[in-house]
């Protein structure tokens, strides 16, 4: 067997263990009853994650609204400063590929004096 199925097999072994000592917990009355409990205090728990999810969603909003502004000030002038640069380049990218194709004619012909067919 492959480590991965064998890490499968004890994981879902191990799930099962928990699945059953699960079932036989609860089936007890006392157990149940202790369930209950935790789930009724689990819900203000969850009360509170919510609000203080929202509190973190609008604390989130209001820090994008401040900082977003600012970021795509700082991008345009990137932008402005990379612009004739990138014209330079782009003026310059003729006369680098004919430099290079002159100085390297036989590569492009495979070569030979003639260009090789491609059937496909």
């Amino acid at each position: 067997m492959k480590r991965g199925q064998v890490a499968a097999l004890l994981a879902g072994a191990t799930l099962g263990l928990a699945g059953v000592t699960l079932a036989i917990v609860i089936s007890r009355e006392e157990n149940r009853i202790a369930a209950r409990r935790m789930l009724e205090r689990s819900g203000t728990v969850a009360d509170q994650a919510r609000k203080v999810g929202q509190r973190v969603a609008r604390t989130a909003v209001e820090q994008y609204q401040t900082t977003a502004p600012k970021a795509a000030g700082v991008i345009g002038n990137v932008m402005a400063q990379a612009q004739p640069a990138a014209q330079a380049i782009t003026a310059k990218l003729p006369q680098a590929a004919e430099a290079i194709t002159a100085k390297l004619p036989r590569v492009s012909l495979n070569g030979k004096a003639q260009p090789e067919e491609v059937i496909s």
